[in-house]
Parts: C-alpha cells; sequence; structure tokens
C-alpha cells in the first residue's frame, strides 16, 4: 500500500526528532562527562572555551526533538464503524478499498463483508456494490468518491475541534 504524502512527511519528521534527540542526549553525555573529569579523550580547543553554550545548545535541541516528536492531538478514527459490502472478484470494489485505505488514519479498521455468501445482503444490495456504510449510514455506492470522503472527514474533524473547543471553554467557566 503506498504511502501518502502526509504518512511520508510524518515519518520524516519523526525520523529527524529521532536524529536530534540522539543528538541532543549525545551531547548531554559530553558535557556530564566533561564536568565530573572523567572524559576517556580531549575535546577540541573550542569546547573548553564555551562550556556554557554547550549547555543551552544541548537544553535548544531536546526543545526541538520535543516539538517534532510530539503527538499529534485528534488523529486517529474519527467514526466508530467503517463496512464495505463486497463481492468476490470485484474491481470496484478493491478500488474502493484502497481509496479507503488512504485514509485510513481518520477511519476505524475497514470490515469488509462479502454479500455473495448471504441470500439477504444479495437482495438488499444486489449490484450496488461496493457499498461503503460509515457508522451505519450508507456514504458511497459504487465508487468511493475521495473528494467527497474528504469531505466527510474534513467535517468529521471540524465536529471533534469544536467540541473540544467547548468543553474547554466549559472547564474555563467552572473554574471562574
Amino acid at each position: 500500500m503506498p504511502l501518502t504524502p502526509e504518512e511520508i512527511s510524518d515519518r520524516m519528521q519523526a525520523r529527524v526528532g529521532t536524529a536530534v534527540l540522539l543528538s541532543a542526549s549525545v551531547m548531554a553525555v559530553l558535557i556530564f562527562c566533561d564536568r565530573t573529569g572523567v572524559l576517556p579523550f580531549a575535546l577540541p580547543r573550542y569546547w573548553y572555551a564555551s562550556r556554557q553554550v554547550h549547555v543551552v545548545f544541548c537544553a535548544v535541541l531536546l526543545f526541538i526533538a520535543a516539538v517534532l516528536l510530539r503527538t499529534r492531538i485528534g488523529i486517529g478514527p474519527l467514526f466508530s464503524s467503517c463496512q464495505v459490502m463486497t463481492r468476490q472478484e470485484c474491481p470496484l470494489c478493491d478500488e474502493a478499498i484502497a481509496e479507503l485505505m488512504h485514509q485510513r488514519r481518520y477511519l476505524p479498521p475497514v470490515e469488509l463483508i462479502d454479500i455473495d455468501s448471504d441470500p439477504e445482503l444479495q437482495e438488499r444490495w444486489g449490484e450496488w456494490v461496493p457499498v461503503v456504510l460509515i457508522d451505519g449510514q450508507v456514504r458511497f455506492r459504487g465508487v468511493v468518491n475521495p473528494v467527497l470522503l474528504q469531505r466527510l472527514i474534513d467535517a468529521a474533524l471540524d465536529r471533534r475541534a469544536r467540541g473540544v473547543e467547548s468543553a474547554a471553554a466549559d472547564d474555563s467557566a467552572v473554574q471562574e
């Protein structure tokens, strides 16, 4: 499954954050060893000329690493369920599933339901497969429109953000 640009960006951010954290850790160990006098080797001359700057630089590196490695609040499943009614050897079903996988960070695990195994489901959905139900509502039939899926996700993100904001406003009103 190919990665989305957002996932690639997240992975690169995590790698850079890890490298910065590792650099800050090595620097902290060097500072500690220098201060305690247990350094097994000599450092360059400029190290000894600016010892206080190293402590500040190490603190800045730790802060940068913390920012880069922070977890994103609000990312995760925005819906409680996602079901796809499918059939055997259905190319449109495969395309629909692939489109849903592009947005998997916002969706719960996709439940695939083969309608060929149940006559009642065959009668209900007929030739309309794939049918995508999100939170029990039919959202797509035949094809998953990526623009409409993104709008659905944006609306859910907006609702979640407003819910967080209103909860924060309620907390501040209680504190006053």
